[in-house]
């Protein structure tokens, strides 16, 4: 029962800090756009960083360490919008070309559908159970009988 709270403190928590990061990166979409920036309609800020020839023809970690290292205007960019703080970045090759695709979103665990889906559930079943045994107490009239001693 206590995780089940627990998830929905989180669940809220969660979708405060997601919506704060998409209304700042929508609201300010032309200054991202202008730093070679992108924003889709989840509020995830994403670009594409090319990886020199030098650089490609090494081991994919070294590729995604030049890659990490070319976050800093990026970073930046999101520090003078506020969203620095709260940015994830998640670096994955293109494939058929010497680029990384870069998506940056604030970290959020709960926002998940399988994690909603169980939870959402697993309180119905909690729920359900309470209202059956509040039925069953008041089918057998205990509440009745309790008001009763009580006189």
């Amino acid at each position: 029962m206590g995780r089940i709270i627990d998830y929905w403190r989180e669940f809220f928590i969660d979708f405060k800090i997601w919506w704060k990061f998409r209304r700042v990166a929508i609201k300010s979409e032309k200054y991202l756009n202008e730093n070679g920036m992108r924003v889709d309609f989840l509020g995830r800020i994403y670009t594409v960083v090319n990886v020199p020839e030098e650089v490609e023809n090494n081991l994919p970690t070294v590729q995604q360490g030049w890659v990490i290292g070319q976050l800093k205007p990026m970073n930046d960019v999101l520090m003078r919008i506020g969203l620095a703080d709260y940015a994830y970045p998640d670096i994955s090759p293109i494939e058929g070309a010497a680029s990384y695709l870069v998506v940056m979103y604030p970290e959020i665990d709960s926002l998940n559908a399988w994690r909603i889906t169980s939870n959402v559930i697993a309180l119905g079943i909690i729920a359900s159970a309470m209202y059956g045994i509040y039925s069953a107490v008041d089918y057998f009239g205990l509440i009745q009988m309790l008001k009763d001693l009580k006189k």
